[in-house]
């Protein structure tokens, strides 16, 4: 029996693509205009990963904690920082995030909302991407010797990066910054690629294999990545 998705047709998608999230469970992407009969047969081909990754997903929710479980700490591995949380409830209905000290955050507010207190963390997560992985980014970008025109930072469902071809930009997910370090050089080393090559021939695989001769293994650890990042990201993004 074929597990449940469902479907999204993308004007950019060149092919089938699978994508398996915590918040969405299995969605099967399209080109516009695809035979959507053909899906449970391309299903049955990936029936093996499928079911290895909707199992890491059911653990996953099954091991999530209370929703109205406030964080205490945010570990960014990425950058070697560990966040201690202090809550304060007030009147307001924002929640606003302060640094009281070194790696100490404030949240004050209406902070028994999490749909108050779980966007005012992301947001605080996508400006320390900004701070972190653009100027990492640009460092990787000189060594290499590959140009690219300017680096976004956002909090994506599905992708932790991409390049568009069309303005010269990479668009990175503040979520790698729950990813060990190791795993963010070789995306942001990905990305950086595909200033190169737009694509995936054997051109641009040859390439990042170049740069990181761990490539294969590195690919095959980022699938099961979402583990690093806590559960109030996936209930926002």
């Amino acid at each position: 029996m074929l597990p449940e998705y469902t479907i999204r047709e993308s004007a950019r998608a060149k092919r089938v693509r699978f994508r398996v999230t915590v918040s969405d469970g299995l969605v099967v992407v399209t080109p516009e205009g695809f035979d959507r009969r053909l899906i449970p047969e391309l299903l049955e081909e990936k029936r093996d990963w499928l079911a290895h990754a909707l199992r890491q997903v059911e653990e996953y929710r099954a091991a999530r904690p209370s929703a109205d479980l406030r964080p205490t700490m945010i570990e960014l591995l990425a950058i070697s920082q560990t966040w201690q949380l202090d809550w304060e409830e007030t009147h307001e209905l924002r929640v606003s995030v302060a640094e009281l000290g070194p790696l100490r955050l404030q949240l004050s507010g209406s902070i028994r909302d999490r749909a108050a207190w779980c966007p005012a963390l992301r947001r605080w997560l996508i400006e320390r991407g900004r701070e972190h992985l653009i100027p990492w980014v640009e460092d990787l970008a000189q060594t290499l010797g590959i140009h690219v025109q300017r680096v976004s930072i956002r909090c994506q469902k599905t992708r932790w990066g991409s390049y568009s071809g069309k303005t010269g930009t990479i668009s990175l997910n503040a979520q790698l910054l729950f990813l060990p370090e190791r795993l963010v050089r070789y995306v942001l080393l990905h990305e950086l690629c595909h200033a190169v090559h737009p694509n995936h021939s054997p051109s641009f695989w040859n390439l990042v294999r170049v740069h990181e001769p761990e490539t294969d293994r590195l690919r095959e650890e980022l699938r099961s990545a979402w583990k690093h990042v806590p559960w109030w990201i996936a209930e926002t993004t």
